[in-house]
């Protein structure tokens, strides 16, 4: 008998996507086979397969690749066959295995729609996200996403929509940070021929073209105070009066919002209002910041690398994961970006050196919990992170800055010049 099982058990294959398919392993799953049949790891209907599970028990599970297919890759080794304990994850071409204790919607990702691009995380706060997301998207409710810059919440919009009973409607993006004051009510409203200077024909607006749809709302704390009132009439009603028109139109769409800054700070302080808060954040998504989630910034990193036929060295994602990412996964995808292409192209591993342009005085904040981790620093690159840190406290000026690290003003200099450290030079103050 290949297996017999206590308790099924779960393995994990994880696409290049970045999609988690889960497969039961129990005793039934051998049910009229031969000892010598296999069993397939892969969506039968998605070819090729990528690998066949031999043997299976509650620790481990002995596996082989296809036999026109990629090598199993376990560290450094490329094997045919492998026994892979509960845990251990390996390579089959651009998927990844793993053998699971216990599948759970923590351990795996919902399936993302045909065609729309995934956010793509292996953190457990990463998927509880998406699992919230999944759920709140077969509501009705509004949708209030909060995150940093570049923290893909476009991204998540457009799968609440995705999965949403919208998904057949438009999904209609507008960031209202990027509108002029005098056109972000036609922007939203639409207006007629003649309603001001250089409408020299009707145009339907944001809400209406999102009729049976969404409206994806980015920066929605930048809206003016009038238009917030518009908004939340057409929140309450489905109401929409053009710029220039008498006439009163109606609309069905599912709002989400976004916004970088906390939108109830902005209530707090007046600047945007209230009822119109609780009306879009029927739901608030928190998505958190890539710098609080680093194995999503090792995995985020390998696949940017991977896409541009490069790999990563260890002390490189070591490097990646101490940055604070104030970008979060846009600048994260910038920097491998520049590394990939001022990369020797006769070499496919990008070292830690590949990523020295993160280390600058304005990447190096005196907040501790936004620095550079010691652990990723080798010793020069500590000194050198030393001396920007001391320059930026003490605001450029050497003496002082040779104080704060008890050094003579002399040793300063030579450090400066070996590290080619310039910048503003400011004199101390006189008394």
């Amino acid at each position: 008998m290949s297996a017999l099982f206590k308790s099924p058990i779960d393995v994990s294959v994880q696409d290049p996507s970045g999609e988690i398919r889960t497969f039961r392993l129990s005793n039934e799953a051998w049910a009229g086979r031969s000892p010598d049949a296999p069993i397939p790891l892969r969506d039968p209907t998605v070819p090729p397969r990528v690998l066949s599970v031999l043997r299976a028990s509650e620790t481990e599970v002995w596996v082989r690749a296809e036999p026109q297919g990629p090598s199993l890759e376990v560290g450094d080794l490329k094997l045919r066959e492998a026994c892979i304990p509960v845990g251990v994850a390996i390579r089959v071409g651009e998927s990844e295995l793993r053998l699971l204790e216990k599948a759970t919607e923590v351990e795996t990702l919902p399936s993302f729609p045909s065609g729309v691009r995934p956010w793509m995380t292996k953190s457990t706060v990463g998927r509880e996200l998406l699992w919230m997301t999944r759920r709140s998207a077969k509501t009705p409710l509004s949708v209030y996403l909060a995150g940093e810059t570049g923290s893909g919440k476009e991204v998540l919009a457009q799968l609440i929509h995705s999965w949403s009973e919208r998904a057949s409607g438009q999904f209609v993006p507008l960031n209202c940070a990027a509108l002029s004051l005098s056109l972000v009510e036609s922007e939203l409203f639409g207006h007629v021929k003649g309603a001001f200077t250089g409408a020299h024909q009707a145009r339907p607006g944001a809400l209406l073209q999102a009729h049976n749809g969404t409206l994806f709302l980015d920066e929605v704390g930048d809206l003016p105070a009038d238009i917030q009132v518009k908004l939340l009439r057409f929140l309450e009603n489905g109401e929409i009066r053009a710029v220039g028109s008498d006439h009163v139109s109606h609309a069905n769409v599912r709002v989400i919002c976004a916004t970088h800054k906390p939108l109830k700070k902005l209530v707090e302080e007046g600047k945007f209002r209230r009822d119109l808060y609780y009306r879009l954040a029927s739901v608030t998504l928190e998505i958190p910041a890539l710098r609080h989630r680093p194995e999503d910034i090792a995995y985020l990193a390998e696949t940017f690398a991977r896409q541009m036929g490069k790999s990563l060295s260890r002390a490189a994602l070591l490097r990646l994961q101490g940055y604070s990412w104030p970008g979060n996964v846009r600048e994260l995808r910038h920097a491998l970006e520049r590394a990939c292409a001022l990369s020797s192209e006769f070499s496919s591993i990008l070292s830690e050196a590949a990523f020295d342009f993160l280390i600058t005085p304005e990447s190096i904040a005196v907040e501790p919990a936004l620095e550079w981790g010691v652990p990723v620093l080798k010793l020069d690159e500590m000194e050198r992170y030393l001396l920007i840190k001391a320059l930026k406290i003490s605001g450029g000026n050497r003496t002082e800055a040779a104080k704060i690290l008890g050094i003579a003003r002399s040793t300063l200099f030579e450090m400066l010049k070996r590290h080619r450290i310039t910048g503003p030079r400011k004199p101390l103050p006189t008394s």
